[in-house]
């Protein structure tokens, strides 16, 4: 005796309805053979999967545990049947991902370089969000990978370790902080900065930082990206802080000082995100191995 697809899908309908007359009939399917196919699986597994009552059929404990597969195998079936499918007529699969400011731009840009060398059929479709709204789009169904601050603490999702960076400071030639090996944040809230743009998850993360401390940062200019923030900083507009690869890589070029943040959350623990790792499509799971085995090592330090 073998479990098929109609079998589960039969039994799936009949937990959410609560009727096999009704289960039935979504198919359509006679009666007796719905109760047929029910009792195959009872038999099939040595286990009473159904209590009936007046008012309808109530799933037993072997019910619920039977269901919680059902879902899972049927969900499977469909995602390998839409990715063999879209193979067959040559259409190219995206994968959906969603990462905050450090991880977009310090650790993705040569990751998913190789990665698309690597798999022509693929397309990435990468968004920068904040680290909170990378955990609402994950259970959403919005995205299918998050890289998230792992400071944020969540608990209803599958975390899994990816890289860690470090926030420094960086000041132009004639400041005061020029020669400085560390600062709490605390002590340059007094100083001008200039910074990315609102849409910057990073950014949003230090002015938070700031508001904690109960100032506002004070910005003197806002722009795009981490070159333009350097020149600026070079040209002695005022302070910035950005990721310490990018900073170190930068403060060559544009004549600059690095100076590392004290402060504990200057840390950055990056982490990978997702809803559920078995249910990945076969694309993103691809994507979430290259991930996983990319070898980022230990934030750049003085």
């Amino acid at each position: 005796m073998r479990l098929d697809f109609i079998d589960l899908k039969l039994f799936t309908a009949l937990a959410e309805s609560g009727s096999l007359t009704e289960a039935a009939e979504r198919f359509p399917m006679a009666l007796s053979a719905a109760s047929q196919r029910l009792k195959k699986l009872e038999d099939l597994y040595g286990v009473q999967l159904v209590e009936r009552h007046s008012r309808g059929i109530a799933l037993t404990h072997a019910g619920d545990v039977l269901l919680h597969h059902a879902r899972r195998l049927l969900l499977g079936s469909e995602q390998l049947n839409g990715d063999m499918g879209r193979l067959s007529q040559g259409v190219r699969r995206e994968i959906r991902l969603m990462a905050n400011s450090v991880a977009s731009n310090e650790f993705l840009p040569d990751l998913l370089g190789r990665f698309l060398a690597a798999q022509p059929e693929l397309d990435v479709v990468l968004a920068e969000r904040p680290s909170r709204d990378i955990v609402t789009a994950i259970e959403d169904g919005e995205a299918d990978i998050g890289i998230l601050d792992g400071s944020l603490g969540v608990e209803r999702l599958p975390l899994l370790p990816f890289a860690r960076d470090r926030l420094v400071v960086i000041c132009g030639p004639t400041h005061p902080l020029h020669g400085t090996a560390s600062v709490a944040f605390a002590a340059l809230l007094d100083h001008a900065f200039v910074g990315l743009t609102e849409t910057s998850a990073m950014q949003g993360f230090v002015e938070s930082m700031a508001r904690r401390k109960g100032k506002a940062l004070r910005l003197r200019l806002r722009v795009s990206s981490f070159a333009a923030v350097a020149t600026l900083v070079g040209r002695n507009a005022g302070l910035a802080i950005l990721p310490a690869r990018s900073a170190r890589s930068l403060a060559q070029s544009h004549a600059l000082h690095v100076v590392e943040l004290a402060d504990p959350w200057a840390i950055r623990e990056l982490q990978l995100c997702v809803k559920d790792i078995d249910s990945l499509p076969a694309q993103a799971r691809l994507l979430l191995d290259a991930l996983l085995s990319a070898d980022h090592g230990e934030p750049v330090s003085d």
